[in-house]
């Protein structure tokens, strides 16, 4: 019978292999995120934009939730819903996805809605990725109401998940084949160190 060694092992590979593809996604776009200002990667100032005025037949009676699903299906669009804001004679939401954002404003008593639509590049589109999960700052209790955007949180959660399994493999197998420790627990010892030391700086901040 095989033992924990063994699975230990074998689970380590081929979970890394599986992951390969998406540490470099979140490694690259962690990149782009801290810096904002390499040339290749300005995606802000290399968007396509785009403005238009649909005219449409609104029901009267509907509430917020049965026009905005209403307008998007007459539109043919799709995505995460962000940024409501309704009034008496307006109503106005965004709609994003990675890489494109779309603000809507819909004209309750001219019956037309006028759309403001971005596209960025691949570079933006990757640090999108990194940050895309559906959360509201203004409000956090706020759920993700796209499905793309809840698939993609928990998978995000079972990366998360695998890549803390990695280390602890990681970590069985240094202590199973190492047969000389001092030089291994002291890069050890100073990698827990120098994060405490990052977390303590933040704290305080």
């Amino acid at each position: 019978m095989k033992n924990l060694n063994f699975w230990n092992r074998k689970l380590h590979i081929h979970l890394g292999l599986f992951l390969l593809l998406f540490i470099w996604l979140f490694s690259i776009s962690g990149l782009l995120l801290n810096h904002g200002s390499w040339e290749f990667a300005s995606f802000w100032e290399q968007r396509k934009q785009k403005e238009s005025v649909t005219e449409m037949t609104l029901p009267a009676g509907l509430d917020s939730a049965g026009l905005l699903h209403m307008v998007m299906g007459k539109l043919e669009i799709s995505g995460e819903v962000t940024n409501v804001k309704y009034s008496a004679d307006a109503f106005d939401f965004r709609v994003g996805s990675p890489g494109f954002g779309r603000d809507l404003h819909i004209d309750l008593a001219k019956g037309t809605v006028s759309q403001k639509e971005y596209e960025l590049n691949v570079w933006g589109k990757i640090r999108t990725l990194h940050t895309f999960n559906g959360v509201d700052k203004n409000d956090i209790d706020k759920q993700a109401n796209w499905v793309i955007t809840q698939v993609w949180r928990f998978a995000m959660d079972g990366i998360a998940v695998a890549l803390i399994f990695l280390c602890v493999s990681s970590w069985i197998m240094w202590y199973k084949i190492r047969k000389d420790y001092n030089w291994s627990a002291a890069v050890l010892i100073a990698g827990f160190l120098t994060s405490f030391y990052f977390v303590y700086l933040i704290r305080m901040f």
